[in-house]
């Protein structure tokens, strides 16, 4: 194919392949290839969405994926929307994930970073979910640079944040506060330990942090929420 006449971006062409060959070319990945003068847009591969020349959308949920996620998706400046959920994909979150999305789902695989959190500013996410992973460590204090964030659902601008059921520990970092946009947050089934009084002032709706080790007094902000699971540690509040 003459790469001239090509739809498809050379260099979200060669992320693409990248992330092909760290799943390990699975043939549910119809259209797929890691041919010169390969393009995902103008042949429609599965999963890929595109506008004009750009990658805009990766949904590729439920289709019994392995491997990793490479680390090139910070290179898919254009891309909105990222689904890998329900997979069986592994390693680390990539430290730099597309940096312009809105909505990422990493759900239902099998991460297991070990270390903090340090996912880099992303100004326009407003969807992050990492729940159902095997995420450990402390979550750290990231989310400064998330100034969207409104719903935060079992991980980590979010209108869905979501960190629920992995393994992270240690206290809630102090910016919490500054996630002053979050609707809905789910933290449950972690080992998160001490106060909650950074998610007092937040304009929360909804609120799961039960089955960690939270201590203290619930600060009578929380107990307002409309959508607030009782019952919500594993030894105290």
């Amino acid at each position: 194919m003459d790469q001239a006449a090509a739809l498809t971006d050379l260099s979200e062409v060669v992320v693409l392949q990248d992330l092909y060959k760290s799943l390990n070319q699975p043939p549910q990945l119809v259209g797929w290839n890691l041919m010169s003068g390969a393009d995902p847009c103008k042949e429609s591969w599965k999963g890929i969405s595109c506008s004009g020349s750009s990658v805009v959308s990766i949904q590729l949920s439920g289709l019994d994926l392995k491997g990793s996620l490479g680390g090139n998706l910070g290179n898919l400046l254009n891309l909105k929307q990222l689904d890998v959920s329900h997979n069986h994909i592994e390693g680390e979150i990539p430290s730099s994930l597309p940096p312009n999305a809105a909505h990422i789902d990493l759900s239902f695989n099998k991460f297991n970073q070990n270390t903090t959190l340090l996912l880099k500013p992303m100004e326009y996410l407003e969807h992050l979910n990492l729940s159902h992973n095997s995420l450990s460590g402390t979550i750290g204090d990231v989310f400064s640079g998330f100034p969207n964030l409104k719903r935060m659902y079992d991980l980590l601008a979010l209108l869905f944040w979501d960190l629920s059921y992995n393994c992270l520990e240690g206290d809630l970092p102090s910016s919490f506060k500054n996630l002053t946009n979050l609707n809905e947050l789910f933290l449950h089934r972690n080992m998160l330990r001490g106060s909650v009084d950074v998610l007092a002032h937040l304009p929360l709706h909804v609120l799961h942090i039960h089955s960690n080790y939270f201590s203290g007094v619930v600060p009578n902000q929380i107990k307002d929420i409309p959508d607030r699971r009782k019952n919500w540690s594993r030894r105290s509040i």
